[in-house]
């Protein structure tokens, strides 16, 4: 391991919940949990748990789920999506949640009686719940999907929302056809500047490293010639006083770590072929 690698990962322990978003689905990712947990804030914990709960009822004991991150998770549908390596932005297209689907295909085919079965089912889990809480409870399901402006008419179409997108036997469905969901066509979603907001909250926050507050220039990202130089002289990186950046931005972190890469293959290719060749008299 090489000292540059060593460093990241020494301020990255400690650096965690800090580092800026480094992709596209980090945006995503920041976005939804950030939307998700205003909605939740509606409930207290115990009614968040008993909510937990029910949906893991409906699930089944071989697919329950810890938190409503992993429960209501459209990224599970983003198998090889580009998003994983995109560079960070505000606009992401998105698979078609499983209501949508639904939508699009003809009562009584196997999706539409896996769908309506799983409504009922939830209908009957849910009869000790008021209203309130179940129209809360998809109100933090859509935040966790990012499906911005979702308005539930009533109890119903709560329960189908709630159902339908987080049903475990189309997950299963979807992982062995997902035709479906290729034909009912991608939605986009708009996401807030995270990059932008992350780096104002850290600077109002007087977030620290090395015990001094981080500035303007710390959020600053490398430009691609400093990033290529930083990843053949690693040890220059280390003693250049900009190795601050480096802990707090996890779209640079990508950047150089792909140009490490790139060294280390060309290393060993001329290792490999100098090996082949006899030493010169």
């Amino acid at each position: 391991m090489d000292a540059l690698t060593t460093q990241l990962e020494q301020y990255n322990r400690d650096l965690d919940k800090f580092i800026l978003p480094g992709t596209l689905m980090d945006c995503f990712e920041y976005h939804r949990r950030r939307e998700m947990r205003k909605a939740s804030a509606a409930f207290n914990d115990n009614e968040l748990s008993w909510f937990l709960h029910m949906m893991n009822e409906l699930r089944g004991v071989a697919d329950r789920k810890d938190d409503f991150d992993l429960l209501f998770d459209p990224v599970m549908y983003m198998v090889d999506h580009p998003a994983w390596t995109a560079p960070p932005s505000v606009v992401v297209e998105m698979p078609p949640l499983n209501t949508e689907v639904r939508e699009t295909v003809e009562p009584g085919t196997q999706f539409a009686r896996i769908a309506e079965n799983e409504a009922a089912r939830l209908r009957t889990l849910a009869e000790t719940y008021p209203d309130a809480a179940i129209l809360g409870l998809a109100n933090i399901a859509a935040a966790a999907y990012a499906d911005a402006g979702r308005v539930f008419a009533d109890r119903r179409s709560a329960i189908r929302y709630l159902a339908i997108n987080a049903s475990a036997r189309l997950e299963d469905y979807w992982s062995e056809d997902d035709s479906l969901w290729k034909r009912a066509g991608n939605r986009r979603v708009q996401l807030s500047d995270m990059v932008a907001e992350l780096k104002e909250q850290m600077l109002a926050d007087q977030v620290t490293t090395a015990e001094s507050a981080v500035t303007e220039e710390d959020l600053t990202c490398y430009s691609e010639e400093q990033i290529k130089y930083f990843a053949f002289n690693p040890d220059k990186f280390l003693l250049s006083g900009k190795t601050r950046h480096m802990t707090l931005c996890g779209f640079c972190q990508e950047r150089i770590a792909r140009w490490i890469d790139y060294v280390r293959k060309t290393e060993e290719q001329f290792m490999s072929e100098r090996e082949g060749k006899l030493p010169v008299a």
